[in-house]
């Protein structure tokens, strides 16, 4: 395993996160190590506010500056 890679065992932690946005629990952990650290912490600590992969977008959109 490359050193330089970060592993975040994410079903450890939250292992509810969004349930039926992600396809499997390797999808949801692949696009959260893809997120910044401030914006992973904030969507896990607000999954509550999602109710589908488009609100999740949206909110790393405007996250981002972008929305």
């Amino acid at each position: 395993m490359d050193p330089d890679q970060q592993v975040f065992p994410f079903d450890n932690v939250f292992p509810a996160f969004i349930p039926g946005i992600f396809n499997s629990v390797q999808d949801r952990d692949d696009y959260l190590s893809s997120l910044d650290s401030d914006t992973r912490d904030y969507v896990l600590k607000h999954t509550d506010e999602f109710s589908s992969k488009a609100d999740l977008m949206e909110c790393v959109s405007k996250l981002h500056g972008q929305g």
